[in-house]
């Protein structure tokens, strides 16, 4: 008899338990609408503000500078918009792997493979299809012999660009869309339409390429960091080399 009652109880407290979890779960999951609204926020505010700078009476100097700002601004936003509005938190895929030896594996691999997708961006090129240097032309001006502003504009690429469409808008399309690689194509999309201000085919192309190569990757270990680390380390090199070649 002691030992059926105890059973039910278990029994009982096990339901209530269940219960009581699902409900946190239904309370801090965040709806669809609150992700749609969160990635067209992550979309549009920056270029919304990019285009409000590039109106602006400034030198040209001021508006790389500005611009770059509103990266940073844009993803405390979302840190903030996660918290209060998603109920969760800005990362939201844990690291299936990571220590040193990955993150240094991975920075070599990841770099390796994007020498290879700027190979490949470079074709149209190659084909005769002429090319518009003239955005390129200026910030190679711009940060000729000032290697903190190379710096400078290398390390917002690689934190806020990372954080905003890999660890922002891929994980909550992910949220939203069943297949698993259809949120990676969308985010490399959108990834290389925030380079449209280049006006060029081979910033395109090789963007998009390297929104597929870091979408997979986080997708696959969800670790941010490698992928910060070489999109740093592409845009600090080729800044640098830029501002050599480009007179």
């Amino acid at each position: 008899m002691r030992f059926y009652l105890f059973a039910r109880i278990n029994i009982i407290f096990q339901k209530k338990l269940k219960q009581t979890v699902q409900e946190q779960v239904s309370i801090t999951k965040p709806s669809h609408t609150v992700l749609i609204i969160g990635i067209i926020i992550a979309i549009v505010f920056p270029l919304a503000l990019s285009l409000l700078i590039s109106n602006l009476s400034l030198n040209t100097n001021n508006k790389v500078l500005y611009s770059r700002f509103i990266y940073w601004a844009e993803v405390l936003f979302l840190w903030w918009y996660a918290k209060q509005c998603e109920n969760q938190h800005l990362l939201i895929w844990k690291e299936k792997q990571s220590g040193a030896k990955f993150i240094l594996k991975w920075v070599i691999v990841l770099y390796v493979l994007a020498l290879v997708a700027s190979a490949i961006s470079a074709i149209p090129s190659m084909l005769g299809y002429h090319e518009s240097k003239n955005v390129i032309t200026q910030i190679a001006r711009l940060v000729k012999n000032r290697p903190a502003l190379i710096v400078f504009i290398a390390l917002t690429a690689g934190v806020t660009e990372e954080l905003i469409f890999r660890a922002y808008i891929l994980t909550r399309l992910s949220l939203l869309i069943k297949n698993q690689y259809i949120p990676v194509v969308i985010s490399a999309m959108l990834f290389a339409g925030l380079h449209y201000k280049y006006h060029s085919p081979r910033e395109y192309i090789f963007a998009f390429l390297i929104g597929i190569l870091m979408g997979l990757h986080y997708k696959k270990y969800g670790n941010i960091k490698p992928l910060i680390i070489v999109h740093f380390m592409v845009d600090l090199i080729g800044l640098a080399i830029m501002q050599h070649i480009i007179k």
